[in-house]
């Protein structure tokens, strides 16, 4: 069964049982709107990109980012604040965090964005939650079996080179999202490679972390989760510590088809 579209939303009702998910058109033109709404910081990071394709898909991103979190923690999208960690990954200024007024003290996010795509998942809970969300555009004409030699462990290589040719492509992505979902919430950056651990990635198999060789970390505080995307041609997945969760899906304020 083909799981629902995204909704389109007039009135959002955060809840701390689900992991919401925003699916971002990126390939609309950046506006004066989606510019007023970014920090100097913002503009000037978003200017450097060379390519401006990727330097719009970049502003429009994050534009979309605070009209979603804004929504949120009702505020204005150029009022919400961010930090950053050790490795760069954006945090919710913890002032603005929704405390004692939500449905759960702590909002999570995590923003991807790959081509014409982007995806911005939220999870509200008792107490900070590590996520990650990751989309990638399955371009073709790629040396899959080499980035797969490359970047993934040893038994995934494996398993992956052991599939017949016509399933590669699709299992190629499903692994390489699972396991940069995982990276992402880890918020490790490039500092924990990606062969030191292993995710399943089977066509029937549930989506999981199967072993880690990072300090500390048991595979079985995680869940992974696929995630499809409107936009033909995409492969996705989500990330986070602690307990399942059901899937929201939306479009973003101003991605919305039509």
């Amino acid at each position: 069964m083909r799981p629902p579209a995204p909704l389109m939303l007039n009135e959002l009702r955060p809840s701390a049982t689900t992991i919401d998910v925003w699916e971002l058109d990126l390939a609309k033109p950046e506006s004066e709107a989606d510019r007023a709404l970014l920090t100097a910081a913002e503009l000037t990071k978003g200017e450097r990109i060379i390519i401006p394709a990727k330097r719009t898909q970049s502003l429009r991103a994050r534009a979309e980012l605070r009209r979603v979190l804004g929504r949120y923690l009702g505020l204005a999208p150029e009022q919400v604040r961010f930090i950053y960690g050790e490795h760069e990954k954006p945090d919710l200024d913890p002032a603005q965090q929704p405390g004692a007024r939500g449905p759960a003290p702590v909002l999570s996010f995590n923003l991807s964005h790959s081509e014409a795509v982007g995806l911005v998942a939220v999870v509200l809970s008792e107490a900070p939650r590590q996520l990650g969300v990751d989309v990638e555009h399955a371009r073709e004409n790629r040396d899959l079996d080499g980035i797969a030699r490359s970047f993934f462990a040893a038994d995934e290589v494996a398993y992956f080179l052991r599939l017949p040719e016509r399933e590669r492509p699709a299992a190629f992505y499903r692994a390489w999202t699972r396991k940069e979902a995982y990276l992402k919430a880890l918020g490790t950056g490039l500092s924990f490679p990606s062969n030191k651990f292993s995710i399943s990635f089977g066509r029937d198999e549930t989506p999981r972390v199967l072993r880690t060789e990072r300090e500390g970390d048991d595979p079985r505080r995680w869940q992974l989760l696929d995630l499809r995307c409107e936009a033909p041609g995409y492969a996705a997945a989500a990330c986070w510590d602690g307990a399942p969760l059901s899937l929201r899906r939306f479009w973003g304020p101003t991605s919305a088809p039509g």
